[in-house]
């Protein structure tokens, strides 16, 4: 059994679904693949949480986690933690802060973070003026992302963004050296899997 297991949000109600996100998530953990954690993709956020507090009952040997979208900005030096009790009301005090994480403000941030990813996912007819040039994508509005994700790929085969045909896809695609530099959020929760699972060193870090 993996010593991690990573809850997130995402796939819809489907199994086809699910899984196509748990596959996106993996191969974005791929510098992880000698350690690989366990993906869960448990479709809406509140099944997300309702799975992990059920996790941490029936998998105390684990080092579980909760990997949700924000929904909208994460200001100043706020946790995770108390993030999602101010606007979700979730109880995660028996919790420790390393075990709640946020895509901030969601995950459509980390495709963004990598444009050559988009560019080469959407391919023929790809507008990449659409996609914001923002140094930091968690400072683009939740809605922004996906409406400059739909605006890119109009014009493209895939005629537009479509969250759950996509965004695993062009998950598993972009480059995660590259997001964790652009996406601070990001990088926390790679911080936080290399200790878990006793890795030094990734790539295009330090």
């Amino acid at each position: 059994m993996s010593r991690v297991r990573i809850y997130v949000e995402g796939g819809g109600d489907g199994r086809v679904g699910k899984s196509e996100v748990r596959k996106g998530f993996q191969e974005f953990l791929r510098e992880f693949a000698d350690v690989m954690p366990a993906v869960i993709a448990c479709g809406g956020r509140n099944q997300a949480y309702d799975d992990f507090r059920t996790a941490l009952r029936k998998h105390p040997e684990a080092f579980v986690i909760l990997l949700v979208d924000a929904e909208g900005p994460v200001l100043g030096d706020v946790s995770c933690r108390a993030y999602l009790k101010s606007r979700e009301k979730w109880d995660l005090r028996d919790v420790d802060e390393d075990q709640v994480h946020l895509m901030v403000q969601a995950v459509e941030a980390w495709l963004i973070a990598d444009p050559d990813a988009i560019a080469a996912f959407y391919g023929n007819g790809v507008n990449m003026n659409a996609i914001p040039t923002t140094r930091n994508p968690e400072d683009i509005p939740k809605a922004s992302l996906k409406s400059s994700l739909d605006g890119a790929a109009q014009h493209t085969p895939k005629r537009g963004y479509h969250e759950i045909n996509h965004c695993p896809k062009t998950l598993a695609a972009v480059r995660p050296a590259v997001v964790r530099d652009r996406c601070p959020h990001c990088r926390a929760l790679f911080d936080v899997l290399c200790t878990a699972v006793g890795k030094h060193k990734l790539s295009g870090t330090e």
